[in-house]
Formats: C-alpha cells, structure tokens, sequence
C-alpha cells in the first residue's frame, strides 16, 4: 500500500477511456445531442442535473452533477465547440483533472463516426479505491446513453 501511494504521489499516471462507434444517423443530429449538455440528466445514468452556466462564441461552460458510489459529484467544464470537436476541460470537480474530446465526423450522408477520448486522474483515496474496470463499466454506460438517445430521436 504505502509503495502504491508513493508510485501514484510522485508519478501521478493518467487514466483514459476511449470510444469508437459508427452510427447510422445524420451528423448534425449527433453533434446537436452532444453539444447540448443542458439535456444530459434527461438521459444519463447517474446525472441529477445539467445546466448551462455561461456561453461565449468561443466556449461554454456548464455544470453536470452525478451521483455515484452514495455521493454526488458536481462537475464544472469548459467545453470549446468547434465543427466537428467539443473539447471538454474540467474547470472545477472531483477530479485533479479532466480532459475530454468528442470528435464527430460524416461519413455517409446517414453515417456518422462518433470519436471520444478522456484522460483524467483521480485524488489518491477515489483512485485507490475505484478499479479500472468500474470506471470502464461507468464510462460505457454513459457512452451507450447517448447511442440510446440518438437512436431513440429517429
């Protein structure tokens, strides 16, 4: 325990999730859903409330609050919508930090390529605590969300 702690301490390694899915759906459905965060507790499991705090032309910056593990978790992002890419940067939350990007891309006119990566690090007591395979089975969940939900807006 005590050579975990100064491994994670002093080396601080990143966790990531990725996700690769095609889609038959036209693309500006796809991207409307994702860039509407606002309507994320409509749909996500374990999110209790979404809301838009603050638009520029260049970002926005919204709240999720998520329950999960008997203890709600609010995030603050900033998210730079671009085309095809929403970049998303933990701003305040349980993280030490969040890095996120969607990338979206059309590849029939009915076809649509749905990218996303993160890379984040817990505190040393949730990432102690929190195996792999939980967080993956978490992320999946949320991911299968919004495959749920554009197919469901047909």
């Amino acid at each position: 325990m005590l050579l975990q702690y100064l491994f994670h301490r002093y080396f601080k390694v990143p966790r990531s999730f990725n996700f690769l899915k095609s889609i038959d759906e036209d693309f500006s459905k796809v991207y409307e859903l994702i860039a509407n965060f606002e309507n994320y507790s409509s749909y996500i499991p374990g999110c209790s409330r979404s809301e838009l705090i603050e638009k520029q032309d260049e970002f926005e910056i919204g709240e999720l609050e998520f329950s999960f593990l008997l203890r709600n978790y609010l995030i603050k992002s900033k998210n730079t919508l671009t085309e095809n890419i929403i970049k998303i940067e933990q701003v305040e939350g349980p993280f030490n930090f969040f890095i996120g990007e969607w990338n979206i891309s059309r590849i029939k006119d009915s076809e649509t390529l749905i990218k996303f990566e993160a890379e984040f690090e817990l505190p040393l007591l949730l990432n102690n605590l929190l195996p792999k395979k939980l967080i993956d089975r978490f992320c999946e969940k949320v991911i299968d969300a919004f495959v749920k939900r554009i197919s469901k807006n047909n």
